[in-house]
């Protein structure tokens, strides 16, 4: 193995200790923080990899793994500190995002490289959640609302499992430049995370992954049709 195939991997790693770290830490702002830099080093070893030439099934898979951490474990572990109600039953629904991040990795590593993704990605999960801990960090009321009621605490990551095992076909962001309209889901996408920041930036993160969902059932129904 030379240097250029160690390079790609080496950023793997850093999204890996992210993930512990996140947990390590135990703090909903600190950790999201954390765990954002994650997902940015995971873009990134994917990003060095093609641009190398160097993908390789072991970075696949050193890849997955890193992510289980990061994308499963980590947001799992931190949606525990949420749990409106100090029972052990309320920690049940965080196994949830656990199984739904493992399942959807290993279904993942199976198939074959495609322009879209099938079932919601763990690290828009993640992203989702993280939007989660950040509004309650900061007082937001509709998220500390959601959070506080039981029914709503439980349901969360049962639908997010729902969607990472889901058959939706979703844009990937990091195949830009396939066709002009497979370019302008990713624009309007952006464009209106951007939006959603200037107006309330403690809903941006959640309400952008909503969009990004609805916006990918649209796609979904496209490709199917053609």
């Amino acid at each position: 193995m030379n240097i250029r195939t160690k390079i790609p991997s080496s950023f793997t790693i850093m999204n890996l200790c992210c993930g512990f770290a996140a947990i390590l830490v135990a703090d909903l702002h600190i950790s999201s923080m954390i765990l954002l830099l994650g997902m940015f080093f995971d873009v990134i070893d994917g990003l060095i990899a093609r641009v190398l030439k160097v993908q390789s099934q072991l970075g696949k898979e050193l890849d997955s793994l890193a992510d289980l951490v990061s994308f499963g474990v980590a947001p799992a572990y931190l949606y525990t500190l949420l749990t409106p109600i100090d029972h052990w039953l309320m920690y049940i629904p965080a196994f949830f995002i656990l199984a739904g991040s493992a399942i959807r990795l290993a279904i993942f590593n199976l198939r074959p490289d495609t322009k879209y993704f099938t079932g919601l990605p763990t690290p828009a999960s993640t992203f989702f959640l993280i939007g989660l801990f950040i509004g309650v960090k900061f007082d937001s009321t509709l998220m500390q609302s959601l959070i506080d009621s039981p029914s709503t605490y439980v349901l969360i990551p049962i639908f997010l499992m729902f969607l990472n095992l889901s058959k939706i076909k979703m844009f990937s962001f990091k195949q830009i430049g396939r066709s002009l309209s497979y370019n302008l889901f990713i624009l309007f996408s952006l464009i209106t995370f951007c939006f959603l920041t200037l107006i309330n930036y403690k809903l941006a993160m959640p309400l952008g992954v909503v969009i990004y969902v609805l916006l990918s059932v649209i796609y979904s129904y496209k490709i199917d049709k053609e």
